[in-house]
């Protein structure tokens, strides 16, 4: 009962009738479908509610609250109403609740009402009880509206009070309030612990929607951490978080894309823009250099965050050191991604959310090939000198009557002229067209579609929420007809039994179909748009495509060599309680379940080719044989999580948690694949209906296993001093007998120096200042095979023939050390919270250095008489250091505007601190003192201007062929008048040298948001401050071979006699040594990139009363709109492999969120 003298009185609802008791042996599945119908009978109350009272000689308070707890019912009223001395007597059994609450208020000559859930007590007109000094308690006017935070949300609870008078109600669950006020001009006060209390002045109108502030700073935010939540200003390793908010501004297709450059040191990379692609996850830079990367899990379950809706993320929190994921053993070396999905509430009214967002893709950089004048140009200029790279002689294919062909084709664009006969007497036909392949293969724009709902709300007893989301996006190859979509599920239950036990479950299901060409070029850009000359048409005049064998069209290709069909279902299944047998005591437990499918089916057709004058030239001769396969897989996944904690503050000033728990996993995978080609019928695929002499199959069965047993303890002295110890004890099924469990204690303190009575001169502008310390060591479970401490004996087809078929063998097994154990894992952290100006700006800074020793590397070299594998040895180590800051700024300019701008910066390095198998620094390998990402490279020292230059220059060693006027110079730097790489090691390189690193340093983003009144604007950057990186291929040096097509950049670009200053060096075929990793070519990669630009509008909710629709929000979005760099422009700054990835995409989008 919160009690506040001449105030209004809220009653406690703590104590309210429990529900029907279940009997706890009662298996969970029968339980849960009971929990939904006893919430949706909760929110049925009426005034037909009964209620029993037989009470004597007891205070009307009294009463009043056996009645709210037995109704349901708020019930609020001024104290001064209330006779404290006189006492009553009640006796009904079963009544009416409106009979009952008549009667005992009938001798008080107290009136009551009604608003949603909330009872009022309030004077009779005209009576003479003693209420207050104001006698002035005519209505006047009746005031309603509704309460929400500054994102939109309702909130219970707010005292709402007429300035100057003592007047006083309540909003209700959904932020509803009416009240009754004296003035015309009146000022309502709206005011609730955590927000910052607000004045409105009625004027004219009679409902009013009123925004709040949260007044509670961010070092008040409750996290998420492991098995559990934690205040952040008692935090004490490095956590960092991001809330919903950050996410729901713009449409995220993946989750990964909406957490890059959010939280510092959190890396996320896409994999290309394919349609349904993914992301990687790092944490705090290289790893090990057997790989490895974070824990990711859902509501405390591994899960891949790419199947996910990003719509159903509440949060996510990053453990990043030792001390915050040792709680999680061998899987949590290289930190913790922790997602927590959204649920319900109590109290909540039923709450409908939709929303569906439209958008277009496009490639962000896309390279632009030369046109055919330009490409045979170049190609006679690059023929001049030397041989071909195919070792033919040096006879060009062109002449000049092809350059003039392909002019008159640019002039006169017709199909007869993309083809001529140059000899009358040799019937051949030669290509003059003009194709502008990246063009011809790429579509202007690719649609996709996203559209989410979910249903949420909550009893006092009950939560719940359900979703649903569907994603569709095609793919931007004009030719591929691609297509991805997902279908994401979510059910979230929760029930109260009765005051010592809750139960829920939660059920996911992910499904995911893509469709896509079964070409083996698909995701090969190289290949896709610089594999064919400009001059081969896309179609010959007859209408047949172009090209043949090795210059067959990717178009072609596309659209006749089949389709691939994938088929994924991911499904969760997770049952949960929390038991509270006494005060400050919790027992929590889940079970969950998961099963994945993967199904693909290829069907690669043959087709045939077609000559210029219709010939039949036979089947496309890279799949002359066609083929189905089918690759399966059925995976199941089971976890179960149990742990216990007390809580409790002794003497007010000492604060003590104690966690203890245990987990268990066990992962079962089972795969099958099979090909078989020459099929009957490639219309009718199917592996039974084949030609194929011996059709290939292959099946695989492994399995993983995983148990721990973990502890925490918190201890926290007078909000100043704190302490936290975690450990645990982790097995896994990946490392033999003897050596499979592993012990791995960490801790933290963290000083709040703020709290200092030495440091109160400095709380008006410090408000808030913590010293964090960590340190432990967690060891790594990391490793691609399952059973590595078991010798497999590897088998095949043999190399001998017994009776006219080849046999399969079995092969001897590979050798396993005997000293094969865990890698481990050693983080030191040094942190600082702060908040200045009453927390309008906060930050962290967190200094670390990691250390990973006993890491695995192949074992020393044996003479080939071994007849297998030598084994891998733990022999090396290696050292990352860096940092992470973040800094927040909250602020507000006048009533309505209000704005913030988030910075995070980060950075690291990693360097080999022991690395036993390169003794002597062999280059190229990594070596004790090797930096992660270096680059070694020769100084450029221009172009040689003459041929007598270049053979008077001993360059041989980089390339034994001729070296002419325009090829380029190296220096020498070791003096000894040849450029070479010495024995190329570190003490003997040559004339090479360090020039770069390709290790992305000071990652940085800028996250800027504003609101004001219906408006929303938000504008995220992400970059990298330095970069290095030598780029090649087709689209950087151009004429890798005869074969290729360079890019437009080179045209007027390249070295000759008469531009002696041109950027590149002459053209050659296979450049000779002039494509050597070097200082004149090595590219900045670093980069600005605005990431996504937002702005939306709130319709005002006046406008939507009338069409019962709570909210309204329409928005437009950009992403990856463009970008600042000094890469080649060919290249995309975050991907350089033209070889195989497909282009990350820019995207324009509109949407609509409605909220019923």
């Amino acid at each position: 009962m919160l009690n506040y003298k001449n105030k209004w009185d809220v009653l406690s609802m703590d104590n309210r009738r429990p529900a029907t008791k279940i009997p706890i042996a009662m298996k969970l599945s029968l339980a849960i479908p009971l929990l939904l119908a006893t919430s949706l009978q909760v929110s049925a109350f009426s005034f037909g509610q009964n209620v029993t009272i037989a009470k004597k000689n007891v205070k009307l308070s009294s009463v009043l609250k056996d009645i709210q707890r037995q109704s349901g019912y708020n019930i609020f009223y001024n104290e001064a109403l209330l006779n404290k001395q006189r006492l009553v007597d009640v006796n009904f059994n079963n009544r009416p609740f409106k009979e009952v609450l008549k009667s005992v208020l009938e001798d008080y000559q107290l009136d009551f009402k009604q608003v949603d859930k909330n009872i009022i007590l309030s004077k009779r007109m005209g009576s003479n009880a003693e209420v207050s000094a104001d006698k002035t308690i005519l209505q006047k006017r009746s005031i309603s509206g509704t309460v929400k935070d500054q994102d939109g949300k309702p909130l219970s609870g707010v005292t709402v009070t007429e300035k100057g008078r003592n007047n006083q109600v309540a909003s209700s669950t959904g932020g509803k309030f009416e009240i009754e006020v004296t003035d015309k001009d009146a000022v309502l006060q709206f005011s609730i612990v955590g927000f910052e209390p607000k004045e409105v002045t009625i004027k004219n109108s009679d409902n009013i929607q009123v925004s709040l502030l949260s007044a509670m700073s961010d070092l008040e935010e409750v996290v998420v951490i492991g098995y559990g939540t934690q205040k952040k200003v008692n935090l004490s390793g490095a956590v960092a978080s991001v809330g919903s908010k950050s996410l729901e501004s713009r449409p995220l297709t993946n989750l990964g894309q909406g957490l890059q450059g959010l939280i510092p040191n959190l890396n996320i990379s896409m994999n290309g823009g394919k349609p349904g692609s993914t992301a990687n996850y790092n944490i705090r830079g290289t790893t090990s250099i057997n790989g490895g990367g974070p824990l990711i899990l859902v509501d405390n379950v591994q899960m891949d965050p790419n199947l996910i809706n990003p719509a159903d993320v509440e949060s996510v929190t990053v453990l990043k050191d030792a001390a915050s994921t040792a709680i999680y053993g061998v899987r949590g070396a290289y930190g913790v991604v922790l997602i927590t999905t959204k649920r319900g509430r109590k109290n909540m009214p039923v709450q409908i959310d939709y929303s569906i967002d439209y958008g277009l893709t496009r490639p962000t950089r896309l390279p632009k090939t030369m046109n055919s004048v330009e490409f045979i140009k170049g190609h006679m200029e690059a023929n001049k000198t030397g041989t071909l790279t195919s070792g033919q002689t040096a006879t060009d294919p062109f002449t000049a009557l092809d350059l003039q062909k392909a002019m008159e084709y640019i002039a006169n664009p017709i199909p007869e002229n993309s083809v001529y006969i140059q000899n009358p007497t040799d019937v051949r036909y030669r290509y003059v067209g003009n194709t502008d392949w990246v063009a011809a293969l790429y579509n202007g724009h690719a649609p996709q579609v996203q559209q989410n709902i979910s249903l949420a709300g909550g009893s006092e007893s009950t939560v719940y929420r359900a979703s649903l989301g569907y994603f569709d996006q095609k793919g931007i190859l004009k030719a591929a007809d691609q297509a991805y979509k997902r279908y994401n599920l979510a059910l979230e239950l929760r029930s109260d039994l009765n005051k010592w036990l809750t139960v829920g479950t939660n059920v996911k299901f992910n499904r995911e179909n893509d469709n896509s060409p079964a070409s083996r070029s698909i995701g090969n850009v190289e290949i896709l748009n610089s594999g064919l000359w400009p001059i081969v048409p896309i179609y010959h005049p007859d209408g047949n495509f172009a090209g043949q064998g090795g210059f067959t069209s990717e178009i072609a290709v596309l659209k006749q060599n089949g389709r691939s069909l994938t088929l994924e279902n991911d499904l969760w299944l997770t049952g949960l309680f929390e038991i509270r047998p006494i005060k400050n005591v919790k027992i929590i437990g889940d079970y969950t379940w998961n099963t994945y499918t993967f199904n693909n089916t290829s069907n690669v057709k043959s087709f045939h080719e077609y000559g210029v004058d219709g010939i039949d030239l036979g089947l496309y001769p890279w799949t002359a044989t066609s083929s189905v396969s089918e690759r399966n897989s059925n995976d199941s996944y089971r976890v179960f999580n149990i742990y216990g904690q007390y809580e409790n503050t002794f003497a007010s000033k000492h604060y003590f948690k104690f966690m203890l728990g245990y987990n268990e996993e066990y992962k079962y995978l089972k795969g099958f694949n099979a090909l078989a080609r020459n099929l009957i019928n490639q219309e009718m695929p199917a592996l039974g209906l084949n030609n194929d002499v011996k059709p290939a199959v292959d099946a695989a069965i492994q399995d993983l296993a995983l148990n721990g047993t973990f502890s925490r303890i918190n201890y926290i002295y007078d909000n100043k001093y704190i302490v936290e110890v975690n450990g645990r004890y982790d097995g896994t099924s990946r490392y033999g007998r003897g050596k499979r469990y592993t012990f791995q204690p960490t801790g933290s303190v963290a000083w709040r120096m703020s709290e200092e009575n030495f440091f109160k001169p400095l709380k008006s502008v410090l408000s808030e200042f913590k010293i964090r310390g960590s340190y432990g060591t967690i060891a790594n479970q990391y490793n691609d095979a399952y059973y590595p401490y078991v010798a497999t004996m590897p088998y095949g087809l043999g190399q001998y023939i017994f009776g006219n078929e080849q046999q399969t063998a079995v092969n001897a097994p590979g050798l396993v050390s005997s000293n094969f154990t865990w890698e481990k894992v050693t983080t030191a952290n040094l942190g600082f919270d702060f908040a200045f100006l009453n927390s309008k700006l906060t930050g962290a800074l967190d200094i670390y250095t990691r250390k990973t020793s006993n890491m695995l590397v192949a074992g020393f070299p044996a003479p080939a008489v071994l007849g297998t594998a030598v084994p891998q040895r733990n022999a090396a180590d290696l050292k990352t250091k860096g940092f992470d800051l973040s800094l927040d700024w909250k602020d507000k300019i006048g009533e309505d505007f209000y704005y913030n701008v988030t910075l995070a910066l980060s950075d690291y390095q990693a360097t080999i601190t022991k690395f036993d198998l390169n003794p002597l620094g062999t280059i190229g390998t990594r070596y004790v003192g090797y930096k992660e990402g270096e680059i070694w490279g020769y100084e450029t020292d221009g172009f040689f201007a003459t041929d007598e230059e270049a053979a008077a220059t001993n360059q041989s060693q980089l390339f034994g062929g001729k070296w002419l006027a325009g090829d380029i110079k190296f220096k020498d730097l070791n003096g000894d008048e040849k450029i070479d790489f010495g024995n190329n090691t570190i003490s003997n390189a040559g004339d090479r040298k360090l020039i770069g690193n390709s290790t992305p340093r000071y990652q940085y983003s800028v996250n800027m948001g504003a609101t004001y009144k219906g408006f929303d604007f938000t504008m995220f950057w992400q970059g990298i401050g330095k970069r290095d990186m030598m780029l090649g291929g087709n689209h950087f040096w151009g004429f890798t071979s005869e074969w290729a097509t360079p890019s437009e950049a080179l045209v007027g670009n390249y070295w000759t006699p008469e531009n002696t200053d041109a950027y590149f060096p002459r053209l050659r075929f296979g450049g000779g040594g002039n494509f050597q990793t070097q200082t004149k070519y090595l590219q900045s990669a670093a980069y600005l990139r605005l990431k996504q630009l937002t702005l939306g509008y709130t319709l005002s909710p006046k406008l939507l009363e009338k069409i019962k629709v709570k909210n309204i929000r329409v928005y437009a979005t950009g992403q990856n709109l463009f970008e600042f760099t000094k890469l080649y422009k060919n290249f995309d700054p975050e991907q350089f492999d033209r070889n195989n990835d497909y282009p990350l995409n820019r995207g324009f989008s509109a949407g609509v969120q409605l909220r019923f």
